[in-house]
């Protein structure tokens, strides 16, 4: 055994100690480097219990459970689809069949409105609504008709009057022969009003 000096103390003391025997000094970092007779702890071993084998077998569960859960909801998702297509295909039969009927009546009635006066009115003036033909044809007047019905109606005025009074100029329409027999109108021929 070699004899060192302890670095705090300066005792002499044995390589192989690992304190001071004076001043309780580590000397085994100090000392040349040698392998620890210092047994280490050890771990102790666990014990299996089954916790393990346990877990991993509801794992497996619960992964079956999902898979059969999924499955299940893709057949009825699939079978869910079917029906959407055939109502759809059964809703598309009844709509177009729907929109026949309509279209059916709709041409029975436009044959039946051509046939009476205010059709054969709106035959002439595809430009006029079939409302206002029917007021033509029952000889009713209103503000917002056109010159152009009056005229239709009761023929060409007795006279025509001009007038410009401010924006532009104004028109005054008589027929002598009817009730209602002076109207108004400007550029447009719109009728603003009558008396």
């Amino acid at each position: 055994m070699s004899l060192t000096k302890c670095p705090q103390c300066q005792n002499q003391v044995n390589s192989t100690d690992i304190f001071c025997a004076e001043c309780d000094y580590l000397l085994k970092d100090h000392s040349t480097k040698q392998t620890s007779t210092i047994p280490s702890p050890q771990t102790p071993k666990k014990q299996n219990n089954g916790c393990g084998i346990v877990m991993l077998f509801i794992g497996l569960l619960f992964m079956v459970f999902l898979i059969k859960t999924c499955s299940k909801t893709k057949d009825e998702s699939d079978f869910s689809t079917n029906s959407v297509t055939q109502l759809s295909k059964e809703d598309s039969i009844k709509n177009k069949a729907r929109i026949d009927s309509i279209d059916n009546q709709q041409k029975i009635e436009d044959e039946k409105f051509s046939k009476t006066k205010a059709g054969k009115i709106h035959k002439k003036h595809p430009e006029w609504s079939k409302e206002d033909c029917v007021s033509i044809s029952q000889h009713k007047i209103w503000i917002g008709m056109h010159y152009d019905m009056l005229v239709y109606m009761r023929g060409k005025p007795d006279n025509v009057n001009t007038s410009n009074y401010g924006h532009g100029p104004n028109y005054q329409a008589c027929w002598h022969d009817y009730d209602a027999s002076c109207f108004y109108f400007d550029e447009s021929q719109i009728i603003t009003s009558y008396n």
